[in-house]
This record gives structure tokens, C-alpha cells and sequence, in this order.
């Protein structure tokens, strides 16, 4: 085994002894932490929110940037279970897993045409791995590591709950693309930052931000299809996972229209469910011609 494998997955059995309390109050100390020691996660964190809510007043920034890092020193902590053990023995230590507007859901299922799911990187989304397969066949996109044993560790884990996951690769996307074609649930995250030749420039929380052309692609290719967006919230001893419909425009023919669609579905769920769950401490701004984080 590699030496980085080794002790990233000794970190992980180790978390993996934690409670689901015991890892958030764990998350909270990695949260403060990031934050007093004015780390590169809290500058990028507040850099983003800067740019993102340019009217919200210092100490507002401060406080949610606060609030954001202990989220993200929660999903630290969390990768104990995220990433040991089969989903039923994972689910043990969840005493409260709740569903809101599932009805969004069935109704996408119940057409038959394929439904694609859009998730963001809010709350923990490793739990919808765990949760989505027991209701549908779910197919997922991973961007493979250069660490070829915790990668092999995090697929078992992952597909322990019927999940099937396909790499980010020529051959990997068109197994995702015909599983959506045949009526089938994909599952992505597109809300990061592809390459200028793989995405196209459109607002997001008012920011020119290169999005993934792939998405807009993807939907085309299955016009019968159904776009939902789904995400897994952090609550007290638990999670909830939250359906919403997307806007209308998402399945527009024009590129750019359905992009910026996706976004505005994003910036309203990420709103409305919780703002401090997302994880504002990944540059996503970095190719804009603005340099915005220049400097950090």
C-alpha cells in the first residue's frame, strides 16, 4: 500500500470510532481552528462570500464564514462513516434521516424516462450515495485519484449500497450518458469549475463563472428526461435530503441559457436550505479573468 493511502484510510478508521455527535463536536474544534489560524480554507471562504453577497456587512461575512467552516470541519470529521463499513452499518450511527419533498422525486421516477439528478457540494453529500440506491437504480460519475488503494477502499465503500459508480473518463461518461438515455437515475455535482474548454461563462451568485457544458449535453440527449436537484442537509443527529424542481430553462436548446438555469436553481436551494452548508471554501472563481484569488 502506498504511504498517502495508508494514512489518509488510518485517519478514516480512526474517525470511524467517532459517534455521529462525536465527529460534529470534532468538526466544530476543525472549524474554529481553520478560522483562528486565518488559514487559506477562511480566506478563500471569506474572498468568495466577498464576491458572492457584496452588500452583507463584515461582521455578517465573519459570522457566516464561521458558521461555513464548521461545516466544513463537520465534513471533515464525518468522513469516518462517509467512508467505512457497508451503507447498513454506516446508517447505525444516523439516529434521524428525513425527506422533504419527495414528491418531486417520485413523480420524476414515475415517468420512466430517465431522471438526471443535479446535487451540489452542500451538507454531506456522501450520504445521497448511501440513501438514493435503495429507492432507484443510481449511477454516479467519480473523478478518479492517483491512489489506487483508497480509491479501490472508497469504491467498495460506496457501492455497498447497490450504488454503481463509472470513472470520469471517455468510456466512464458514455456508460453515464446511455445509462440516463435508458431511462435510468444519474447523479452529479456539476457546481465546480471545469476547464474554459469544457464550460461556458455564465453568473453564478452574480459572478462570471465557467460552468460544464457536459450538463447542458446530457439533458439534450435525452429529451424525455427529468432534471431534478437534490442535496443532503446536516440537522441534529442526522441529515435531510431535500428534492427541489429546477428551473424551467434548464432544458433549454441554448447553451448558455440552461447554464445559467442551473445555476439560478443552485443559488436558490443553496439559499433557501441552509446558506452556511455550502462549502464556500473552494475557489470556485479560479479561471475568471478577474484573478480573484490572487494572492492566496
Amino acid at each position: 500500500m502506498d504511504i498517502k493511502s495508508r494514512v489518509i484510510l488510518s485517519v478514516v478508521f480512526l474517525l470511524n470510532l467517532l459517534t455521529l455527535n462525536g465527529a460534529r463536536r470534532l468538526g466544530r474544534f476543525i472549524g474554529w481552528f481553520l478560522r483562528i489560524s486565518n488559514s487559506n480554507l477562511y480566506k478563500v471562504t471569506m474572498k468568495n462570500l466577498s464576491l458572492c453577497f457584496p452588500e452583507m456587512s463584515e461582521p455578517d461575512k465573519e459570522e457566516l464564514a464561521r458558521k461555513s467552516l464548521i461545516e466544513t470541519g463537520c465534513q471533515i470529521a464525518e468522513t469516518g462513516f462517509a467512508w467505512s463499513g457497508s451503507a447498513q452499518l454506516r446508517s447505525k450511527k444516523i439516529k434521524q434521516m428525513k425527506t422533504s419533498n419527495e414528491a418531486v422525486f417520485e413523480a420524476a421516477l414515475a415517468k420512466g424516462k430517465g431522471v438526471l439528478m443535479l446535487t451540489s457540494h452542500f451538507g454531506n453529500w456522501e450520504f445521497l450515495t448511501s440513501t438514493l440506491p435503495m429507492k432507484c437504480k443510481l449511477m454516479v460519475l467519480y473523478k478518479m485519484v492517483k491512489m489506487p488503494v483508497l480509491e479501490k477502499h472508497m469504491l467498495e465503500v460506496r457501492c455497498s449500497s447497490g450504488l454503481e459508480m463509472v470513472p470520469g473518463n471517455r468510456q466512464g461518461v458514455e456508460t453515464f450518458v446511455n445509462h440516463y438515455q435508458q431511462g435510468h437515475t444519474c447523479l452529479i455535482a456539476p457546481d465546480q469549475e471545469p476547464s474554459e474548454k469544457s464550460g461556458v461563462w455564465v453568473p453564478y451568485f452574480g459572478v462570471n463563472a465557467l460552468t460544464p457544458k457536459f450538463i447542458h449535453s446530457l439533458i439534450q440527449s435525452n429529451p424525455e428526461g427529468v432534471v431534478i436537484f437534490t442535496h443532503m442537509k446536516r440537522i441534529k443527529d442526522g441529515y435531510e435530503m431535500i428534492f427541489s424542481e429546477v428551473d424551467s430553462g434548464i432544458y433549454d436548446a441554448d447553451l448558455e441559457i440552461s447554464a445559467a438555469a442551473m445555476n439560478k436553481t443552485f443559488e436558490r436551494c443553496i439559499k433557501v436550505d441552509g446558506i452556511e452548508q455550502y462549502q464556500w471554501d473552494y475557489k470556485r472563481f479560479k479561471k475568471n479573468p478577474e484573478k480573484h484569488y490572487r494572492g492566496l
